[in-house]
């Protein structure tokens, strides 16, 4: 009598087998799928959320810029995937907040309108520098495709996707020409955050606000301001309705404001600080100043029009003789040397040309 072979062992072993393969082959499919959709889905969300955290950041900007008052803020620079179990999750990717290489502000042919207490031995129509910063945001992403670069400057939020700018205001932003007001901002400090996580940052003005009248000297004022913004935005939303703007134009990363030349403006002049910063401003000129309770006839700023509280040497020259000093004292610790007859005065010893801001003539003198 035969004895037929009993199969059913293998039929199941090779049922199993496929069952497995179909589940790999499965789990593979939607590795190469599910995963990533999913990590696009989590980087989308993060880019509208980073680009609602940079706009508040550039709102803090503009009101520490307005009041003083230091403006912490927090900005999550990297996506959050979600777990996934049974599936490879990658890492998130690491953004980047940082301030941009050092460029170049010039405030041109804008003379300070002559009174007692003026600023016209230093706003005399020479083209006076500033070196200014911006904040740039770069995400890094997996899988969202043309992600932004962000880049806070002058109180706006600037989104750029691939070479197309678009601007959002800051809220009770200065703006920079507000009828005959100008408010400049320069941004400085090193800052260079890399994370994937929420990180803070507090922005601080280190100027004092001071506000200084100006006129044309001549030619019309103009401003020159780095930027990566289109001459078509900053005519349709930043300035450009503006009646004392005559016009608006951008070459070479660089709009050109140039103002109306009937008109005498308040300028004011703010620095703020993101991240570390040692230096800060120092004595640039002297200014007459017959101020109540101020000992002398002229006080120091700096080239933010501040005065300048640290003792500072002052060198006295008497007229026609520049070759040695008088005197030298401190202000506002010593009083003025006692010297007769006509006098100059200089913050730098030997400087004494009469055409230079860092010079003050008594009244009986001069410094030339």
């Amino acid at each position: 009598m035969a004895w037929n072979g009993d199969n059913r062992g293998q039929s199941m072993q090779l049922g199993a087998t496929l069952l497995f393969g179909f589940l790999v082959m499965a789990l593979t499919t939607a590795q190469a799928t599910f995963v990533p959709n999913a990590v696009a889905d989590a980087e989308l969300d993060h880019s509208q959320q980073a680009e609602g955290q940079l706009v508040e950041l550039s709102t803090a900007v503009t009101a520490t810029s307005a009041a003083g008052t230091p403006q912490p803020t927090a900005i999550t620079l990297g996506p959050d995937y979600p777990p996934l179990p049974l599936f490879v999750v990658p890492p998130p990717g690491a953004g980047t907040l940082r301030t941009t290489t050092p460029e170049t502000v010039r405030i041109e042919n804008a003379a300070g309108v002559t009174t007692t207490q003026s600023f016209d031995s230093y706003w005399t129509g020479a083209t006076r520098s500033y070196a200014t910063r911006a904040l740039s945001f770069r995400p890094t992403y997996r899988e969202l495709d043309g992600a932004p670069i962000y880049r806070i400057e002058y109180g706006m939020l600037v989104t750029n996707y691939s070479g197309d700018a678009r601007v959002d205001l800051a809220d009770g932003r200065d703006p920079l020409v507000d009828g005959t007001e100008i408010t400049v901002p320069v941004v400085g400090g090193d800052l260079d955050m890399r994370s994937r996580g929420t990180e803070s940052l507090v922005v601080e003005r280190v100027t004092q606000g001071t506000t200084v009248s100006v006129a044309d000297d001549g030619n019309p004022i103009r401003l020159s301001l780095p930027t990566t913004v289109p001459a078509e935005t900053w005519r349709e939303e930043i300035v450009g309705d503006e009646p004392t703007v005559d016009s608006v134009s951008v070459s070479g990363g660089v709009a050109t404001i140039t103002l109306d030349a009937s008109k005498t403006y308040e300028l004011t002049l703010n620095r703020i600080v993101a991240g570390t910063s040692t230096s800060k401003p120092t004595a640039t000129y002297l200014r007459n100043t017959t101020a109540a309770g101020w000992p002398y006839p002229f006080d120091v700023r700096d080239r933010y029009n501040d005065r300048v509280h640290e003792p500072t040497t002052i060198w006295a020259y008497r007229e026609g003789n520049f070759g040695r000093p008088a005197d030298k004292f401190s202000i506002p610790e010593e009083p003025l040397p006692g010297l007769a007859g006509d006098v100059c005065y200089t913050l730098q010893r030997g400087l004494t040309d009469g055409d230079r801001p860092s010079t003050y003539g008594s009244p009986a003198g001069s410094c030339e």
